[in-house]
């Protein structure tokens, strides 16, 4: 009510006149009431005490994490200078500090959460209604907060950074150009022949099958061997000796045709040992690439053969050049069958041509669940959301890292 109004009512009391000065607020705009509560809110939580110094300190270190993620988004001399070094540090202490554990830690968080969520949200509700104190309140939502800001700072600054680093092509000096049917063939052909020099050494099953001659533990003991072996001669890769996690759910997770999994969370390997034996090691390796700073997944399958054939045993080697060569043989029945035919009759190693069958003779069970079409469409999602266009189409481009390999005469 503006001063004219005022005038024309000279009787009117205080608090009559209170009534007017409301106007303006309840015909404001809904945007301006929105943006009143909004602020309101804010107030609220600002006053309620839950921003103590704890809070303070990790929302701060949250924002900074954010920062050197958009940045390694951004500039991939950042991102690799971070992948290098300070990130380094991160993931080497969340390895070692869950490395101990003999169980995957990460899958009893996992297969734990629903009944930890469905838990916390029974209790808190049951105190905050004892004790309506903002006090109390924030005892129980801190917590949580804090939680969930730990695991996007370890993402953002840990792990996350290593996506936008540079390609291990560049890392490597590798020349990488067009790759054509002809250039899969040749490739293939000559991963054929390393794998006729090892076939003698391997044994294998009644139906064709590959057997690890030794157990699990010494499979990853020799894979970390193998990895430092590597690492000393690629400074773009920090090799720390590490356990990777055998998978208790391992039957019902290759329903999800996941055969291993880097949870940054908690720094861990894990790997599905359902699988046979030929599948495993390459695994592992893959598996430890993530651990150290590969983030992209050709790049982490072509960093597994690359560890892989570095080994001193056989069949870790061998491990490495069979997944290699089932890629590759893969790739080139889809570019030109004839030429894949071509190198079914004069070219495949005749045990490799049985390990591969018996594969797929396993693989049977659980080519077509449901899990795994839900998982693929989690799984490309997130890797499109971290730059990799092709999403879980990006495993399978390791055959133009390995070709461009080849042509550059390192195999």
């Amino acid at each position: 009510m503006d001063s004219r109004d005022k005038e024309i009512n000279p009787g009117t009391s205080a608090q009559a006149e209170a009534v007017p000065e409301t106007i303006p607020e309840t015909e404001e705009p809904s945007g301006g009431k929105k943006k009143k509560k909004r602020l309101g809110i804010i107030k609220r939580v600002k006053d309620s005490g839950f921003f103590n110094l704890t809070m303070k300190i990790y929302f701060a270190v949250f924002f900074a994490a954010v920062i050197i993620y958009l940045l390694s988004r951004w500039i991939p001399g950042f991102a690799e200078f971070w992948s290098r070094y300070p990130s380094v540090g991160i993931r080497f202490i969340l390895a070692k500090l869950t490395g101990w554990i003999p169980f995957s830690l990460a899958e009893v968080l996992l297969v734990s959460l629903p009944v930890t969520v469905i838990w916390y949200l029974i209790a808190s509700s049951v105190s905050t209604k004892r004790d309506n104190s903002m006090r109390n309140f924030n005892r129980w939502l801190r917590p949580a907060v804090c939680l969930i800001l730990t695991v996007f700072i370890i993402f953002f600054a840990g792990f996350g950074t290593a996506y936008g680093r540079r390609t291990i092509g560049d890392n490597l000096g590798l020349e990488r150009g067009d790759i054509t049917a002809q250039d899969l063939y040749d490739t293939a052909s000559t991963i054929a022949g390393k794998l006729n020099e090892l076939t003698d050494e391997i044994n294998f099953d009644g139906e064709g099958a590959s057997v690890m001659p030794y157990g699990y533990d010494e499979m990853v003991r020799k894979v970390n061997e193998a990895y430092e072996k590597f690492a000393a001669d690629a400074d773009f890769i920090t090799h720390f000796d590490t356990y990777a996690k055998p998978v208790a759910l391992s039957y019902p997770m290759t329903f999800t045709h996941i055969s291993g999994v880097y949870t940054f969370f908690t720094g861990e390997a894990n790997v599905n040992v359902n699988y046979p034996d030929f599948i495993n090691p390459y695994t592992v390796a893959h598996e430890m690439s993530h651990q150290r700073g590969i983030a992209r997944e050709d790049e982490a399958n072509f960093a597994a053969f690359l560890v892989c054939i570095a080994s001193d045993d056989v069949y870790v080697r061998y491990s490495g050049y069979a997944n290699m060569l089932r890629d590759l043989t893969t790739a080139l029945s889809a570019a030109d069958f004839e030429l894949y035919a071509l190198f079914r009759i004069g070219e495949m190693p005749q045990k490799l041509d049985k390990e591969f069958a018996a594969f797929s003779d396993f693989f049977d069970e659980y080519r077509d669940s449901t899990a795994s079409k839900i998982s693929q469409g989690v799984n490309d999602t997130f890797l499109k959301s971290q730059g990799q266009s092709a999403g879980s189409k990006s495993y399978g481009l390791v055959v133009d890292l390995a070709v461009s390999y080849y042509k550059n005469g390192k195999m």
